[in-house]
């Protein structure tokens, strides 16, 4: 059998030898990184920066991954540090020491230091559990009786320290090499660990004891008697963790030279079944003071006994698989029979909106939580009660520190809020408790991650929930299309070993990209219709002040009401459709502005009775252009019908004149009266004609955007018919039909659109309107049927507004007539913020301890 000294001698060679492969794989890693955090920086200089960090890295990549193994190796012969005087345990790397211990040390050899220590900081995690093994087995390997850990000439301080030599060496400025030190860590902690794994199975096989610890007294282990299981376990065993636990030394502390934390020096009492209320307190408020203590022999005995007891246990035996009460019965025929479109309906209700039940607005969602049997066509054996309690109480089995228990419990009931969100379809719900299994997983090794906001697990559950509030029937194909998808994602994250956040953050990346595809199509019909009711209104603001810049000019006098009402209305809105269509900039594109003097010195009668002959010419232009004008609007010419019936008469005695008199006669009789061989002529059909009043000289801004009959068909006015200029203003017809609602009448509502005044909550149905904004989603009943649509478009002025319902499909209504649909409750906003974010508020709301008075403490 080798001696030790040649197996100590073959572990350095193979450790030196693993270091290249796992340098080239872990700078691989941070080019990504570093590529990835580039093309997500909005930063000019931090782009810049990251792109010069992973050029150089790839330049000096083969160059360090050469040297490292060397480097590696006469490191790892280095004489270990004399002994210092024992300590209890190695407490973190500092990153920064006092002032005073630098004061002959050389900037750059401080610098060294830092960096050395963040990348110590970032690896040391990842190999805490196997080094603590390693070390013992190194320190026998070296003919020590006693586990020294500084000893060991593998320590990842060792791989730090020699890493950050080589890249001290590369002339790049500090914040390169703090880049690279920040993306190498995690990688290189991965690749630290596996080479350990192999470092021990080498020793094993060789037949190497390992080294004892030195047994230090501590508040865990003060009162033990000698020969219970946390002062008097063997080596190989780990005290305080009871069948199948894994971990560290509970209860002990470690005797070491160096220091650096290894395991905790205590252990809670969690052998209850519910966590213990002041311990979980402590973690979901402030991060938990415990979370590092390990556990006691009497909860893994505990543990032990509730898993044995589980496996004994039938599927149908749900009140065996929690304390409390067992979910009642919701109409599952079977756990494979299940079918999430075999709800019934009332055939005398519409369709129902995601916060409505089965069966109608006022009746109970199906209840869901941890304990509910989901179909197995669809989720597999997690779709069992307990299967998934299984997975929980084996993980809870195999949890060494108290913060992995708290996690996981936190988890648990943190699934169970959002499955009780009425919010959420039924369907998608059970698709959350469906996912515990990989939530709990994450937990044992980020015991925290729902405290973050931006982490890839929390955001893929919110972001699933925000998806579905698209649909509002899970009985439709477009909800049938997202429901598979998202049951393929939670199926592959369950079959997973998760080891960190990555896989959730991948799935997150896969269903958007597919919900992006999808959504293309809408998304650019969405765009035309923004554009296009963005387009009438920026039209609607140019032609307001054009009508206000026509109302000051100084030749309105002796100027028709009916003249003005059209300049000021229908011609202003051509003068501004020109200009905004207009792509060579003109100051008066088509000369519709110069057509207006014409226009106002034609109707003027005085002056007309003076000058026939030059009416007579300018007439046809005239018409002519109005008629073009008015057409690139898409004016219906029956809008402006009684303008130019109006035009017609006022123009009536020149052109009965020029009948009854030659072309001669006419240029000849230019500045003579009219009257002059016309005899008499009735005026009585002029009535209507009169000058303007001065409040008609007043130009009006319009209540709303006009649009023409092709813009309300795609803005989805359907039933709104124009009628002149303020075709949008409310009107009787839209007191009752709105856009899209019932078009005949009460009868079609659906029974629970009773109008009583106000809306949801007691609130007015004006604030509802005014409290949504583009992105809101609603219930809006149309055409017999509920939809869930999305504000996409509102008017500046508040006074119209567009919705989308799936596949694109516009409804568009004036504030007159959604306040009206609100009232009725044909229109109801829905509850959208954020799931995650309600249910931790719930949890801790049920965790804050009330006082006898009934507040909380």
């Amino acid at each position: 059998m080798a001696s030790q000294a040649d197996v100590l001698l073959r572990c350095l060679q193979e450790a030196a030898k693993a270091a290249r492969p796992a340098l080239e794989r872990s700078i691989d890693h941070a080019v990504a990184a570093l590529q990835l955090a580039e093309t997500q920086s909005l930063k000019i200089t931090e782009r810049d920066d990251l792109a010069l960090a992973c050029r150089e890295l790839l330049r000096h990549r083969d160059g360090w991954c050469a040297q490292y193994p060397g480097a590696l190796l006469a490191a790892f012969n280095q004489p270990a540090k004399p002994a210092a005087q024992p300590v209890t345990a190695r407490t973190p790397v500092p990153a920064l020491a006092g002032a005073d211990m630098f004061s002959l040390v050389d900037d750059t050899e401080v610098e060294e230091g830092i960096e050395s220590s963040r990348l110590l900081q970032q690896v040391a995690p990842m190999v805490e559990q196997v080094l603590a093994e390693l070390d013992g087995l190194m320190s026998s390997a070296q003919g020590l009786v006693n586990v020294r850990a500084e000893a060991n000439p593998v320590r990842p301080e060792v791989y730090a320290q020699t890493l950050r030599t080589l890249l001290l060496a590369a002339p790049v400025a500090p914040t390169i090499s703090a880049l690279w030190i920040k993306h190498l860590g995690e990688p290189l902690g991965r690749e630290l660990k596996r080479i350990y794994e192999r470092l021990i199975n080498e020793l094993e096989l060789a037949k190497v004891r390992a080294a004892s610890y030195r047994v230090l007294q501590t508040p865990a282990s003060a009162g033990k008697k000698p020969g219970s299981a946390a002062a008097g376990a063997p080596a190989g065993e780990n005290p305080g963790t009871g069948p199948g636990a894994q971990g560290g030394p509970v209860g002990i502390g470690y005797a070491s030279d160096e220091p650096f934390t290894r395991v905790p020096s205590q252990y809670a009492d969690l052998s209850n079944h519910d966590v213990k209320d002041a311990l979980f307190q402590d973690f979901l408020f402030r991060g938990g003071s415990n979370a590092d203590h390990g556990l006691a022999p009497a909860y893994y005995a505990t543990i032990e006994e509730e898993l044995i007891a589980l496996k004994g246990t039938p599927d149908s035996a749900q009140a065996a698989l929690q304390a409390g009460p067992a979910t009642p019965d919701t109409g599952h025929a079977g756990d494979d029979d299940r079918s999430y479109h075999g709800t019934r309906s009332d055939p005398h209700r519409p369709a129902l909106p995601a916060q409505d039940a089965d069966e109608g607005p006022d009746s109970p969602s199906r209840i869901v939580d941890v304990l509910s049997q989901l179909s197995s066509q669809v989720w597999g054996v997690y779709g069992r009660a307990r299967e998934r309690a299984l997975v929980r109480t084996q993980l809870r089995k195999d949890a060494t520190r108290v913060g992995q228990v708290l996690g996981m419990e936190v988890v648990k009931k943190l699934v169970n809020q959002v499955a009780q969100d009425p919010r959420l379809l039924v369907p998608v719900r059970e698709a959350i408790v469906a996912l515990e299994p990989s939530l709990l997983r994450l937990a044992m090794v980020d015991s925290r991650f729902f405290s973050e906001e931006n982490h890839p697990a929390r955001r893929l559950m919110e972001r699933v929930a925000q998806r579905s509030f698209k649909y509002n029937d899970e009985r439709s194909p477009a909800f049938d299309v997202f429901f598979h998808s998202l049951t393929e994602a939670f199926n592959g994250l369950n079959a997973l070993e998760i080891e960190d956040a990555r896989p959730f953050g991948a799935a997150l990346a896969e269903l958007q990209a597919l919900w992006d595809e999808q959504d293309q199509h809408e998304r650019d019909l969405r765009g035309n219709m923004r554009q296009t009711m963005q387009f009438a209104e920026e039209r609607q603001a140019q032609a307001d002040q054009i009508a206000l810049d026509m109302s000051l000019r100084a030749d309105l006098d002796h100027v028709p009401g009916v003249v003005l009402d059209f300049l000021f209305g229908p011609w202003a809105l051509v003068m501004a459709h020109a200009r905004l269509t207009d792509t060579a900039r003109q100051i008066d594109p088509q000369g519709y502005g110069s057509l207006v003097t014409d226009l106002l010195w034609s109707v003027k009668r005085e002056a007309t009775l003076k000058r026939p002959g030059k009416l007579i010419a300018m007439i046809p232009g005239l018409l002519g252009k109005l008629q073009a004008g008015l057409a690139s609007l898409g004016l219906d010419p029956g809008e402006t019908e009684a303008f130019f019936d109006a035009m017609e008469r006022l123009h009536r005695p020149v052109l009965k004149l020029r009948r009854v008199r030659s072309r001669r006669d006419a240029v000849d009789s230019d500045h003579a009266p009219l009257e002059v061989g016309m005899g008499e002529t009735d005026l009585s059909d002029l009535s209507d004609l009169l000058p303007a009043t001065p409040e008609q000289r007043k130009a009006k801004a319009a209540g709303q955007p006009w649009l023409a009959p092709q813009e309300l068909d795609r803005a989805g006015f359907e039933d709104t018919l124009p009628s002149g200029p303020a075709a949008l203003s409310a009107t009787p017809e839209d007191d009752t039909t709105a856009s899209e609602a019932p078009d005949s009448g009460a009868d079609d509502a659906p029974a629970d659109a009773a109008g009583d005044g106000e809306g949801d909550g007691g609130r007015q149905p004006e604030d509802i309107l005014m409290g949504l904004r583009e992105g809101s989603w609603v219930d809006l009943y149309s055409k017999r049927s509920w939809l869930r649509a999305q504000l996409i478009w509102a008017s500046n002025r508040g006074t119209l507004f567009m919705f989308v319902s799936h596949g694109g499909q516009p409804h568009s209504m004036t504030k007159r007539s959604c306040v009206r649909l609100i009232k009725d409750h044909l229109l109801r906003p829905v509850e959208t913020h954020g799931v995650v974010e309600h249910a931790l508020d719930n949890l801790v709301r049920e965790a804050t301890p009330v006082d006898p008075q009934g507040s909380a403490a």
